[in-house]
């Protein structure tokens, strides 16, 4: 391995590490709502999201924050 392939693969390992460090962050904090996401949608679609979560004792917000949260995991959607 030569010297920029290592200061490469050191780069990727530091970033890694950060997008670490800020996914615990946003996971840790996610309990603290600061903000509002406010979005139209078609109102059957809502209506049977929402039975759904409720049938499965949760509600359209805490699975929509859970989606939200793989998402940023993932990386990508």
């Amino acid at each position: 391995m030569d010297m920029k392939d290592r200061m490469d693969h050191f780069h990727a390992i530091a970033a890694n590490s950060l997008q670490q460090q800020k996914i615990h962050k946003i996971k840790s904090n996610a309990h603290e709502l600061d903000d509002v996401l406010t979005f139209r949608v078609n109102s059957d679609l809502k209506k049977e999201f929402s039975r759904i979560c409720k049938l499965n004792q949760s509600s359209a917000s805490s699975e929509l924050k859970k989606y939200m949260l793989k998402i940023i995991e993932q990386g990508s959607l």
